[in-house]
């Protein structure tokens, strides 16, 4: 699975992974020589007292030193060179799927946890392709090579290396049982805290605003303690191995000498072989030694990856179809049913048609599915039951292009991003020109307000827009709805929170691109409600009631008592 997921992202760097393994089988070639070149010194040159094979194994050996430098520069300059490039493609790629995922991932996921998938686990794979997989692959490289060399220079001491093996072959299997789940839980932990850092964050001013400091603290105190509890237990696995590995490594050297004594009184074996042998042995356990100091990274990064790997597999639930929008028509919802994943149903059986350039305005209480129902006619979410359409068009089998340009939602606070004034009008079309910037400001009144301020429609709004009013921010917010000239809007009320003045401005640029649109308005206040040509009552996610306001009114029905009691409300 997660080789499906990855491997598409990694195959361009295949070449400098290749290169990186040339080097690296190089490398191991050249440390795998020196005890043979030991053994041959011993043998022949020392005992035989062959000084020219003495000098010739000395001249080998100083050439070999020369190589291996040469081949481990390559080794860390390919294999960082092919790691950065994976991951920053890796990083770009879980990113674009974040931005093509559908809202209901974005409802059930924190954004915390999702900030932690392209920061810590990302940094996690950094050192993971960095060190720890050259060292894992240089590591099994060595022992595989280290073993077969061994059973050629002695089968017989190669038999008595095996009693090690049982202990290290437990060891092994406890650690590689108790890691991964622990290394599963460390990445949730961490994913835990930067949730908890995150909100508390962005959350600020209310928490300052009701004195929750302290709570907040201890929400946070709480995540990092069990990110230090579940580093701890990490820990604990990593002791309960690593000593194994010496133990066994002097067991199995202990072993190997006096057995290879016995095999050399009697003929069996030279001083040159045992030597070799025990250097062989040493630089076996060697590589297990580092596969364990370099397992836990290991597994760290596995899981990481495995997090990531998830993220990218996550299914797309909102895809575009083929079928082109026409460039206008009646909006209808046929018979819409909708729940939120295991909920009960927030949208009931509503059926409903707007038609092209009607203002709807959507009413009921707090939990009676206007706004469900509204995601729906956007398409933010698809219905569970029967359909949305636009001129007889399934909106499902609508490009999502084409659905964006033609049906707009224009949230109750309007979201800037860090730039300028022009950059967040032009987020809507990215390929429209400054003047198309200025006439869409100007089409809603608000160019000259904008262009009063010291650095004109140059103006950084910074961060989330702090350096407008919530009045300007919900103006640029609308001006993009200009530039886009949709056939339909969707509006969630925004005006309750402002002060008579900026509500003006924005009622104003709200009725100026409402002109020749179908509009749909979340009214959370009637007022909005009487001012639109019929209003559709909802209640427990169904459609009670659909007419004029007046109509409605003068029914005495569920709206007309809404009504009273907002008057009555308004005198009081």
């Amino acid at each position: 699975m997660i080789r499906d997921t990855i491997g598409p992202i990694l195959r361009p760097h295949r070449p400098l992974i290749v290169a990186a393994g040339a080097a690296m089988i190089g490398a191991t070639a050249v440390t795998l020589s020196a005890p043979l070149l030991v053994k041959i010194t011993i043998d022949r040159g020392i005992r035989r007292h062959d000084v020219h094979a003495i000098d010739v194994m000395a001249l080998v050996y100083v050439v070999l030193v020369l190589v291996r430098p040469v081949l481990e520069r390559v080794i860390v300059l390919c294999s960082a060179r092919a790691g950065e490039r994976f991951l920053g493609d890796l990083r770009v790629a879980a990113y674009e799927k974040l931005q093509a995922l559908s809202m209901p991932f974005f409802e059930e996921t924190r954004a915390g946890v999702l900030v932690s998938r392209l920061t810590n686990d990302v940094q996690t794979l950094t050192t993971f392709t960095r060190l720890v997989l050259v060292e894992v692959v240089g590591s099994i490289l060595l022992f595989v090579v280290s073993i077969v060399i061994l059973v050629m220079l002695s089968p017989l001491l190669s038999l008595v290396m095996l009693v090690s093996v049982p202990l290290l072959a437990w060891s092994s299997l406890r650690y590689g049982k108790r890691s991964r789940p622990a290394f599963l839980a460390l990445r949730d932990r961490v994913a835990d805290t930067m949730s908890s850092l995150q909100e508390g964050l962005t959350g600020v001013r209310v928490v300052q605003s009701f004195g929750r400091e302290n709570d907040r603290y201890d929400s946070y105190r709480v995540r990092s303690n069990a990110q230090v509890t579940a580093w701890r237990r990490i820990s604990l696995v990593n002791m309960g191995f690593f000593p194994m590995i010496a133990f066994a490594q002097s067991f199995a050297l202990a072993a190997v000498l006096v057995v290879g004594g016995y095999l050399y009184r009697h003929g069996h074996v030279s001083i040159g072989t045992i030597v070799a042998f025990a250097l062989y042995l040493i630089s076996l356990f060697d590589p297990i030694a580092r596969l364990g100091d370099w397992f836990s990274e290991f597994q760290s990064g596995r899981a990481a990856l495995s997090k990531i790997a998830t993220l990218l597999e996550t299914p797309v639930t909102v895809v575009g179809g083929s079928t082109p929008l026409p460039a206008a028509g009646e909006l209808r919802a046929d018979d819409v049913t909708f729940a939120y994943g295991d909920s009960p149903p927030a949208v009931i059986g509503v059926t409903l048609a707007i038609a092209p350039g009607e203002h709807l305005a959507l009413v009921g209480a707090t939990g009676a599915g206007k706004s469900t129902l509204a995601k729906l006619l956007v398409r933010a979410y698809d219905p569970n039951e029967g359909r949305i359409a636009f001129g007889d068009v399934d909106l499902r089998d609508a490009p999502l292009d084409d659905l964006r340009q033609q049906i707009v939602f224009v949230p109750q606070e309007g979201h800037l991003f860090s730039g300028t004034i022009s950059d967040n009008v032009r987020l809507a079309r990215p390929d429209a020109s400054d003047e198309e910037v200025r006439a869409a400001l100007r089409a809603i009144d608000a160019l000259e307000r904008f262009e009063a301020l010291p650095g004109g429609l140059d103006t950084d709004v910074r961060s989330r827009g702090v350096r407008l009013s919530s009045g300007e921010r919900q103006l640029v917010s609308i001006a993009r709805v200009a530039l886009v000239d949709p056939a339909v809007v969707v509006l969630d009320e925004a005006t309750s929170s402002l002060d008579p003045q900026t509500e003006a401005a924005v009622e104003e640029a709200l009725a100026a691109i409402s002109q020749g649109r179908t509009v749909i308005t979340i009214a959370h206040r009637l007022s909005t409600a009487e001012r639109a040509d019929r209003v559709a009552v909802m209640e427990h996610g169904k459609l009670i009631e659909i007419a004029s306001h007046d109509e409605l009114v003068a029914n005495g029905d569920r709206y007309s008592r809404l009504w009273a009691n907002w008057r009555a409300g308004l005198v009081a």
